[in-house]
């Protein structure tokens, strides 16, 4: 491709980029002007204001220049973008499609589609997160597919989101005995690591919470309305999480974590990026022993991560996350204690 045809295929794909990045930042709140958009974005300022002037004269969108702020920002919430409204049967079809693809897996047909299904996407990363890691079942466990079950409890949650409707359903947390009915205003579908998760406003407990997909019994889609909180973001309500569980409890605790780790599990972490908050410290200098810190909101997600690298890891703080992997080890270490015993009566 001549530098001339390359030049025209950008003029062609930025301006879409452009809008949808300003129209990001004037969701969040912060009262952007065409100066810092234009800084952010790297145009001129000139550009930031006929894109700005397009959306508001050409999209019908609801924006005006405060004075007070010195930025734009929006009248009223804007829940979905005027040229990328997507329905639930949109979404459910972008699932089944992915879960199709997985015979075509390491093609270069494969490789095609996925990058269209990610443009797809595009028009409701705001409320919808699918990972593209892999070309992986998107929600059901079975190997042949979705379930029709799977397909009409995710048709209901995807209008939920995508529509701004409450949900009322049964939900059994992991240490519960029963289930419990929950009312809910969903503002976010996730999949994460092969779950899928949906996070919205709990009207019971009046916070946040989020919900494992697979545990929703009798879900009820209601024909009330509500307002997408502004101020939410994925990564702000995963700041402080280690896995999906971000201990979205209302009392806003911090866990100061460090845990010791020997041997190749010493080599495996100081490898990786495990959380934003992370530092390693060497306790020795060839690497062989050194401690992982942490600032986190919840213990479930990390706690099981130390279990699974058995003797090489120890939790050192806090108290509370020590307890609950000895406590868990020791179970672990009973249970095998007399397996050993039956295989010796046995032999």
């Amino acid at each position: 491709m001549s530098q001339e045809k390359g030049r025209k295929a950008e003029g062609v794909r930025r301006p879409l980029e452009r809008v949808l990045r300003i129209h990001e930042m004037i969701s969040r709140g912060n009262f952007p002007n065409c100066s810092t958009i234009a800084r952010e974005l790297e145009v001129n300022r000139k550009t930031i204001q006929r894109d700005i002037n397009f959306m508001r004269d050409e999209l019908d969108l609801p924006l005006e220049y405060d004075e007070t702020s010195h930025g734009y920002r929006y009248t009223r919430p804007v829940n979905e973008f005027p040229f990328l409204k997507t329905t639930a049967e949109d979404l459910v079809a972008l699932i089944l499609a992915r879960n199709a693809l997985n015979p075509l897996k390491g093609s270069a047909l494969e490789a095609s589609l996925r990058s269209s299904f990610q443009r797809m996407q595009s028009g409701m990363s705001d409320r919808v997160t699918i990972p593209w890691s892999d070309v992986d079942q998107a929600f059901s466990v079975q190997s042949m597919g979705m379930a029709e079950h799977d397909v009409f409890l995710f048709n209901r949650l995807a209008k939920s989101v995508l529509e701004c409707r409450e949900i009322e359903f049964e939900y059994r947390k992991l240490r519960d005995e029963s289930s419990m009915k929950r009312h809910l205003q969903p503002y976010h579908l996730v999949e994460v690591d092969g779950g899928w998760y949906i996070i919205g406003y709990d009207l019971d407990r009046k916070a946040r919470r989020t919900f494992a997909v697979q545990r929703m019994r009798s879900v009820h889609l209601t024909q009330r309305h509500f307002t997408r909180a502004t101020d939410f973001r994925l990564e702000d309500h995963f700041a402080g999480s280690f896995g999906v569980w971000s201990g979205d409890d209302g009392k806003n605790k911090r866990y100061s974590i460090r845990i010791r780790f020997s041997g190749f599990a010493a080599r495996v972490v100081a490898e990786r990026r495990w959380h934003p908050s992370q530092e390693i410290h060497f306790i020795e200098e060839d690497g062989s022993v050194i401690d992982l810190t942490m600032q986190l909101s919840a213990l479930e997600d990390v706690a099981r991560w130390v279990m699974g690298f058995g003797g090489q890891a120890e939790a050192l703080e806090p108290h509370e996350l020590r307890l609950r992997v000895g406590t868990e080890l020791m179970k672990a270490a009973v249970q095998y204690a007399s397996s050993d015993e039956e295989l010796e009566e046995a032999s």
